[in-house]
């Protein structure tokens, strides 16, 4: 039996340190970006609502929620007179309602035509939501 000597030199087993550790941070940073991510969020279920004003009357958007997912958006207590001023609204709910409800979020598109009415729905839906986390 015969010893054998090996000799590394310092400067090579930092070197392959330096390239094992910078080999795992970019794992790890590769293994974070392809994980998904849960993004529900827990409501308290029920049914809830905001309020817009139209035409000086209150017109509610309630949002129907189970603890884990938007289930309904619906335009309640609109008069004749709010209709006959704001027919976009009733038209615009229901684009809005599935588009919310389908991603889940808020954050839908809007067509140029309707981009103002959705905002305003959508910021009703989104204050109707704050209340349903609390």
């Amino acid at each position: 039996m015969s010893t054998k000597i090996v000799v590394v030199k310092l400067k090579d087993i930092l070197k392959t340190t330096m390239f094992a550790i910078i080999g795992i941070i970019i794992l790890g940073i590769i293994i974070y970006l392809f994980i998904p991510k849960n993004n529900s969020t827990a409501y308290n279920p029920g049914t809830y609502s905001s309020e817009i004003i139209l035409h000086s009357n209150p017109v509610s958007v309630e949002v129907t929620v189970s603890k884990d997912e938007i289930l309904d958006i619906a335009l309640v207590n609109m008069g004749e007179t709010q209709e006959v001023f704001y027919p976009l609204f009733e038209r615009s709910i229901d684009d809005v309602s599935a588009q919310i409800i389908e991603n889940q979020s808020t954050d839908i598109t809007s067509s140029v035509d309707t981009s103002m009415t959705n905002d305003i729905l959508v910021k009703a839906v989104e204050q109707a939501l704050e209340q349903a986390k609390k």
